[in-house]
């Protein structure tokens, strides 16, 4: 619409209508393409929190996931060792790596993630994609492994691995899973300033296998 033909309109006059609509067209087109663009390199999930932004609906969405999941994760018998939580990147499931790996070590104790078949069940029915992050407390970790040097970056990775091998020996397509090794840099709790048994305590919760769908 012309400047002019808006002042006219500001002053009683009659407006083509096909303007008006011509108008509310663009701008619907604008705001289109702008959704495509800033959604075009993100995950499902991500679209789903734009989705429910805008819809004002849970249903079928990362946050009806999570409630499902902490529902079983805490109804009798439950899934110990797990804590089920919504972030802001997604559902993020903890895993105790007390209960799944003994110290320093990346090989999976026996049946050490058969507590996880119920939580699994429910992942494997959606598409959803996801990380499985290996995590390590800040203590330092230099040792030799024949010709190659352990690290934190190393044990965190090849822990992420052993359980990303399972999750596909469940059933989930290679291509929805990937491994990221963290070593101790987004820790849980932060140790800063922690002493003796409380700096155990939280070293025993940074020690961890996360599974983040998203």
């Amino acid at each position: 619409m012309k400047l002019n033909e808006l002042e006219e309109a500001v002053n009683g006059e009659e407006v083509n209508p096909f303007y008006i609509s011509l108008s509310d067209l663009m701008i619907l087109l604008c705001v289109f393409f702008a959704m495509i663009v800033s959604i075009s390199n993100i995950d499902k999930g991500s679209f789903e929190r734009i989705r429910s932004g805008v819809t004002g609906s849970t249903e079928d969405t990362l946050v009806e996931l999570n409630q499902t999941l902490q529902y079983v994760a805490k109804t009798p018998p439950g899934v110990p060792g797990v804590e089920v939580g919504l972030a802001a990147d997604g559902v993020r499931l903890d895993l105790d790596t007390a209960a799944l790996f003994d110290t320093g070590s990346a090989v999976l104790k026996p049946q050490a993630l058969e507590m996880l078949a119920p939580l699994l069940r429910l992942l494997l029915d959606t598409e959803y994609q996801i990380d499985v992050e290996g995590h390590t407390d800040d203590v330092p970790l230099h040792r030799k492994r024949g010709r190659e040097i352990e690290t934190n970056w190393s044990l965190s990775g090849r822990r992420a691995s052993a359980v990303l091998h399972h999750l596909i020996t469940y059933g989930f397509s290679p291509e929805r899973v990937r491994i990221v090794g963290y070593a101790d840099t987004k820790p849980k709790v932060d140790v800063f300033d922690k002493f003796g048994d409380e700096l155990e305590r939280a070293r025993a919760e940074n020690r961890r296998v996360s599974l983040l769908v998203k």
